[in-house]
């Protein structure tokens, strides 16, 4: 009877032996770890993934940017059209039920009378509204709150007269009710159509001080800086400059 007792303990040790013979050796395992830490390459593939990240993230900003001046200028082109059929719609009403209506593209439009030498030209008809009254409204209209309606006027302006020196505050008066808004893109648009279109006017190193803040809101702080940094470069002594150097020292 022992003896089968003893056979049964001695086969059960020998079962636990094997299983722990099967299993890895505790101390050889942390000895295997840190091959991999240490094969060529490693340390490199972190620092060629943050690369890859920050230039996916500059290529995406570029695509934005585009993006927001296509925006812009798909909702100026809307809102142009917009404010157009409205003044086709008032010129048209006083004429209902006293003449037929022509053909469409048939109707011959009225001879502009000429204006003073050095005047914009009169695009239309002899009743388009002048630059200076064109402004005046736009900006009577920001006074009473009217941003909307105001837009549109300004966006008559600029469309009817791209040469007068009224279209430059115009514009920047849109981008600047943009920005009071918190639209960077649409502000950011407006403000780099203006320098485009007039790069050395007097509205210049402003629309170019609010170009990086909008670039700064949209997440471009490289970029703005560069922006604030041509202020000071191109426009030394404007009140836009010092503003520049203050927001370069922070």
């Amino acid at each position: 009877m022992s003896t089968r007792v003893g056979a049964v303990i001695l086969a059960v040790s020998l079962a636990g032996c094997a299983e722990v013979a099967k299993q890895p050796s505790a101390v050889d395992s942390p000895r295997t770890a840190p091959a991999t830490a240490n094969q060529p390459g490693a340390a490199a593939d972190p620092i060629r993934l943050n690369e890859q990240v920050a230039r996916i993230a500059s290529e995406l900003t570029e695509l934005q940017n585009a993006v927001a001046k296509l925006i812009a200028m798909s909702r100026q082109q809307d809102d142009q059209l917009t404010y157009l059929r409205r003044r086709v719609e008032e010129l048209e009403s006083p004429n209902r039920g006293r003449l037929p209506a022509a053909p469409s593209g048939f109707a011959p439009s009225a001879p502009a009378p000429p204006g003073p030498p050095g005047s914009p030209p009169l695009l239309g008809s002899a009743t388009t509204t002048p630059a200076a009254d064109l402004y005046r409204s736009g900006v009577e209209q920001l006074k009473a709150k009217a941003t909307d309606a105001a837009i549109l006027t300004f966006y008559d302006l600029i469309a009817t007269y791209p040469e007068s020196p009224l279209r430059e505050s115009a514009q920047y008066l849109v981008a600047d009710v943009y920005y009071k808004q918190k639209d960077w893109r649409g502000a950011l648009a407006e403000f780099e159509s203006l320098v485009a279109a007039v790069p050395r006017g007097e509205k210049v190193p402003d629309a170019l001080l609010k170009i990086g803040l909008c670039q700064k809101d949209l997440g471009d702080a490289t970029r703005a800086r560069r922006t604030w940094e041509r202020v000071v470069r191109e426009h030394p002594s404007s009140a836009a400059a010092r503003q520049a150097r203050a927001l370069l020292r922070n």
